[in-house]
């Protein structure tokens, strides 16, 4: 039986994939832009000081607390998208508007759906295991744990 959280869509699509998650807060900027600038195939988390650093998020459901935001984060994750080596979908407790900026952007542009949901307790999403199957509706605000 699944079990189904109720959050905020911010940007569109519907997507199922394996989730990674992280307790602590998620600068996409310092951790996808060295794969993006060497060409890297994978993304795997490049900053030193995160929980994550190594870890492949390629075609996964990255799952956070809270984006650390800098005026970058929108174009970087936007970048991902488009060299189709991003994550599935983002899911957060409290997203931000410059890290969704980036999906709407491919929706608009490139026809590329990135569904990210926000505004879930944390509580309810640290439970989630990694590797476990999600569908999330950016369309509707859901996650939908399979």
């Amino acid at each position: 039986m699944s079990k189904i959280l109720k959050g905020r869509p911010l940007s569109r699509g519907i997507v199922e994939g394996e989730a990674i998650i992280t307790k602590q807060p998620f600068s996409i900027s310092a951790a996808f832009a060295f794969p993006l600038i060497s060409n890297a195939k994978k993304l795997k988390v490049a900053d030193k000081t995160h929980e994550l650093f190594k870890k492949d998020v390629k075609d996964k459901i990255l799952i956070f607390p809270i984006p650390i935001g800098t005026t970058t984060l929108g174009f970087v994750l936007l970048e991902t998208i488009i060299r189709k080596i991003s994550p599935k979908a983002i899911v957060c407790a409290e997203g931000e508007p410059l890290m969704s900026s980036g999906a709407v952007v491919a929706d608009i542009f490139f026809d590329v759906q990135f569904p990210i949901v926000d505004q879930i307790e944390f509580s309810e999403l640290e439970n989630i295991e990694n590797g476990t199957m999600l569908r999330v509706n950016g369309d509707e605000g859901l996650v939908e744990i399979l």
